[in-house]
């Protein structure tokens, strides 16, 4: 990701290609900043193994980090497992089971790594959530719940690789 240049015996490293985001850098943002980022990222790699995860509800106003905090207390993040099932990390335990698979955004129709927690999840199966890596090992979801209109956009949500 990085390139050394030697040129007349000093060395100058390059700086990534991409900007590198956190997760306490994405729930600072606000919602036009995370939907553009979503729309413009690209689905990257599907998430495996234990995930940290940060809950952006409200994106943008000044309850959305303390929100973000005390929901980290209830929500730890996701456990992405090599059977094609994910299972969210809810107060320590492992609960809350969701099918995962490469599917069309309903944000913008384009490819997204879905979280369809219908026929999976009895406590939610209403929910479908879908993702994009907006840096390596860093992705950004959007929550929908299924209504008789049609889909509802929830909340967004970050993703980290544990490292």
């Amino acid at each position: 990701m990085f390139a050394a240049v030697v040129a007349a015996g000093v060395v100058s490293v390059a700086q990534p290609c991409c900007p590198v985001y956190t997760l306490d850098q994405l729930v600072r943002m606000n919602r036009e900043q995370l939907e553009t980022l979503y729309r413009s990222a690209e689905m990257g790699q599907t998430p495996y193994g234990v995930t940290n995860g940060r809950a952006i509800r409200n994106p943008g106003s000044r309850l959305t980090v303390p929100s973000s905090r005390v929901i980290h207390v209830l929500w730890q993040g996701k456990v992405f497992k090599d059977d094609g099932m994910m299972v969210n990390r809810v107060l320590g335990l492992r609960a809350v089971h969701a099918r995962v698979y490469v599917g069309e955004s309903w944000l913008d129709g384009r490819p997204s790594v879905i979280m369809d927690y219908a026929g999976a999840s009895r406590l939610f199966p209403d929910v479908r959530d879908e993702v994009r890596e907006v840096s390596p090992g860093v992705w950004l979801g959007v929550m929908y719940t299924r209504k008789p209109g049609g889909p509802e956009q929830t909340m967004f949500f970050a993703l980290a690789a544990r490292r």
